[in-house]
């Protein structure tokens, strides 16, 4: 017989104390691009430290960054699908953080079987979450002060 969850489990200590920022279930691409996310989301190692290594999480690793660095072939359009709260954002992060920083990031091991498909250096990098772009109202940048209101907009405040 299988062991309950509860028995095999063991909760995270800002569980136990009642301290779990709901801002930890919301993962947003741009505010990690922006430099403004929770350090959970914002710091490369302690992503990966609290991310879980799955087989799909590492595939999707491998497939991007073989490709990127030409020692794989793969397609170079990869589409995401997963229902909602799937981690798919998740997913993204992990690209950008890679793309960012390379091998560079303590722990990446864990996600890759063979490091040389990471580059050794940041690559550069755009993101863009159509969820974040309002072509009625506008996204506005306060960093710059432009408004943008397309995704041609967007990449051009890039």
């Amino acid at each position: 017989m299988l062991s309950s969850v509860l028995e095999t489990c063991v909760p995270r200590p800002e569980i136990l104390a009642g301290d779990l920022s709901l801002d930890l279930f919301a993962a947003k691409l741009r505010l990690v691009v922006e430099g403004n996310a929770p350090q959970t989301y914002q710091q490369p190692e302690k992503f990966f430290a609290n991310t879980f290594e799955t087989n799909g999480l590492k595939c999707l690793i491998e497939e991007v960054f073989g490709r990127l660095t030409g020692i794989d072939v793969g397609s170079p359009v990869i589409r995401l699908e997963t229902s909602f709260g799937g981690g798919k954002t998740h997913d993204e992060l992990a690209l950008w953080h890679i793309a960012k920083k390379g091998r560079e990031i303590q722990g990446l091991d864990r996600f890759v079987d063979n490091l040389e498909k990471i580059p050794a250096c940041p690559i550069q990098v755009a993101a863009v979450d159509g969820r974040d772009i309002d072509p009625e109202s506008g996204t506005y940048h306060s960093e710059t002060g432009i408004t943008t209101y397309t995704l041609w907009g967007y990449r051009d405040w890039e």
